[in-house]
Parts: structure tokens; sequence; C-alpha cells
């Protein structure tokens, strides 16, 4: 049976843009497992026998994951003769480092950018859910965080100085191949680069390349799906 994995749709359901969904998709491909997509919206009922409501869902035979975390380290102890994801304690370490550097400052400088343009390409139906349930979280309407081209590049590239440095000298967050630690900082920037009218990431910048090296990883996965860019 293949593996399905739940993910955030647009209005138009070849647009799937979960930013912790991404983590799990890269982490599929790293572990060269078949899987197919399955398109949810916010306005769709609870996924699966427990109820998940939200996404990425994980569905492998009788288990159901929730949470990108759980299902990286799902894959990791189901699957142990694939590609590891994290090599043991340090590099669960690593990850969750990583992760919490996103949520401190990759996604507050991906946000004004991202989050207005991701509810615009949303169905009628959830877009109000959408609206209701982040204006609570931000504490404002979604057009007051919203910024321009020039504010969005601006922001997200000074939230991701400290991983300019560090891929300065390293192809990987991981090292010379990539691990779980390089999924958490992708899937926050493949979410910013489907939702996105422009081109928010700078490919000339470190961390630019190192997204467009990881784009072009598993046959050009990540590089071929749609975007808003390309999908009319």
């Amino acid at each position: 049976m293949t593996i399905k994995l739940y993910d955030l749709a647009a209005a138009n359901p070849k647009i799937m843009f979960g930013p912790f969904s991404w983590r799990s998709r890269m982490a599929l491909l790293h572990k060269g497992l078949d899987f197919e997509v399955v398109p949810w919206r916010w306005s769709d009922p609870n996924i699966g026998p427990k109820g998940l409501a939200s996404v990425p869902v994980l569905h492998d035979g009788d288990n159901w994951i929730g949470d990108s975390w759980d299902i990286a380290l799902y894959l990791d102890r189901q699957y142990p003769d694939k590609p590891t994801l994290m090599h043991g304690a340090e590099g669960q370490a690593a990850a969750q480092f990583v992760m919490s550097i996103c949520g401190a400052m990759v996604f507050p400088g991906a946000i004004p950018a991202a989050v207005y343009q991701a509810y615009q390409i949303l169905d009628e139906t959830s877009k109000p859910l959408f609206r209701k349930s982040r204006e609570e979280m931000f504490g404002c309407t979604l057009e007051a965080i919203h910024v321009g081209e020039e504010k969005g590049k601006a922001g997200l590239a000074a939230a991701l100085v400290p991983f300019n440095e560090t891929l300065a000298s390293a192809p990987f967050l991981g090292g010379d191949s990539p691990t779980y630690a390089d999924f958490a900082l992708f899937g926050v920037l493949k979410w910013v680069d489907i939702v996105s009218s422009y081109r928010v990431i700078d490919d000339s910048s470190d961390v630019g390349k190192w997204f467009v090296r990881l784009e072009n990883m598993y046959n050009g996965y990540a590089r071929d799906v749609p975007t808003v860019r390309n999908t009319r």
C-alpha cells in the first residue's frame, strides 16, 4: 500500500504548500519511499480515524501520524534500512535546534511576505477559517501583516543571515549530505516560494544556492512542483 501524505492545498489542488508538510515530503524523498500527496483544505473534514485536524498527516498501512517531527521519527524508526534522516541523539538535537531558529526567526521573517499571499490562493470556503485563525494568532488583519516585494525579500534575507554563514562553508546543514535539519528549514522556504507571486529567496546567496541544490535533488521533485508563478 502506497504511503499517503496529506498536505495543505490551494483552491487549485495542484498547488500544495504546507511548510511542515514539505518537511515530511523531503524526508520521504530522502528515504526513497514511494508516496502519494493528498490535497487537504481548511474546510475539509478532519483526517483519518484519529480525526487529525491539521497537516501533515502520514498514512502508512495501519499507522496514522500527525506532526512533521513525529513523522520524521517514525520514518527513521520504521525504515531503518533506508537513508537516515537523523543520526542518533546528536542528529535529533541538531534538527531541533534548526527548528527552533525557524520558529524564532525564519517564520517571523517570512510571514509578512507569505501569509496574505497564501490566504489569497485558498478556496472560498477555507478563506474565512484561515483568516480567523491567523488574525487571532497575530492580533491584526492579514492585510496589516502583508508587505510588498522589496520589504518581503529584505525581511526574509535578514532572518536567514545565520544560515548563510553556515552554508558558506558546507553544502548542507548536515555537512556533505542533507539531513532532517536541512528539511526543517527547506519546508519553511518552500512554503514561501510556492505561495508568492515573486521569487522571495535570493538565489545568489549561500542559502539560495543551498535551496536550489535541494530543489534539484531527488530528480528535481521540489523544483518541478506547481507554484503560484508557474500555474495559471
